[in-house]
């Protein structure tokens, strides 16, 4: 697969009898990655699934993104910036549905095929963001590359970020696939930046104010609460109060762990607070 364009110029092919029965739709494809490959511009598409293919003997894992009817194919190899820290290529198959950058780097035309680099669009993306002269603190549009029960891959502007619930929320996510979606679009905040040596750090969940700021008002010692249980740990339960607010509940005495489920409603009666480690506690007293 792809072996005869990689031996032929890309020149040497009749593109007008090749393209000449082609569709108005298909024309608007295969210009797109025509022009990627001759001028390194970046195609931005969905990826479709995995693939394995046999190359010089060996099974290769490769993204697959088909726009129309083109399948254009990352190969491991390509996926990631820095070649010396590949992720596994398991990796990949969290990936389906994730909206990516990719150049094209060569063309089986005539078996309706290309192999494309996310590597090279990252460094193009790099580059661009440099120049926008970006500081600490400023906020930046990211794109879940994977989302995982308890990592999820983010990428921005070229830089792919493995972040866990700590990075992401300040409430406790039992399975982070059930609020952060592959192929979404979020906002992360800047926490570090270094352009000289390509460092950047960024926070998901420091977008937002700390949902514990102004507790006592929203919610003072022994007011009542309608809140969700969102994870349970060694006889304790985690329940969800509005604005994103979790409270660490233990239960009344009528109630017992095995009669609560995640995403039972019930009725907390706030504790006390820790503005030290900005917790908030409390008891399940009802279940709705």
């Amino acid at each position: 697969m792809l072996i005869r364009e990689v031996k032929m110029s890309f020149n040497d092919l009749d593109l007008r009898e090749l393209d000449k029965d082609l569709s108005p739709k298909e024309k608007e494809e295969w210009n797109d990655i025509y022009s990627s490959y001759r001028g390194s511009s970046i195609l931005t598409k969905r990826v479709s699934g995995v693939d394995s293919i046999k190359y010089e003997g060996n099974s290769v894992s490769c993204l697959v993104s088909i726009d129309y009817r083109v399948k254009v194919l990352i190969p491991a190899g390509e996926v990631w910036y820095d070649k010396s820290a590949q992720r596994p290529d398991y990796v990949l198959k969290f990936m389906s549905g994730a909206e990516i950058d990719y150049v094209i780097i060569g063309i089986d035309r005539i078996g309706e095929c290309a192999i494309a680099s996310r590597r090279l669009a990252l460094e193009s993306r790099r580059r661009a963001f440099k120049k926008q002269r970006h500081n600490v603190g400023d906020i930046v549009p990211c794109r879940m590359i994977a989302s995982g029960r308890s990592r999820c891959i983010v990428e921005v502007s070229g830089y792919d970020f493995t972040l866990s619930q700590r990075d992401m929320s300040y409430c406790m996510i039992t399975d982070l696939r059930s609020e952060f979606f592959t192929g979404e679009r979020y906002k992360a905040k800047i926490m570090e930046y270094e352009p000289a040596v390509d460092h950047l750090a960024i926070s998901m969940k420091e977008v937002e104010p700390h949902p514990y700021d102004g507790v006592e008002i929203r919610h003072p010692i022994n007011s009542r609460r309608v809140s969700k249980v969102t994870a349970k740990f060694g006889g304790n339960v985690f329940c969800r109060l509005d604005g994103n607010l979790d409270c660490l509940c233990t239960y009344s005495s009528q109630w017992s762990d095995s009669d609560f489920s995640i995403g039972d409603r019930v009725v907390i009666a706030i504790s006390k607070f820790n503005p030290v480690k900005k917790q908030v506690f409390g008891k399940v007293i009802a279940k709705l």
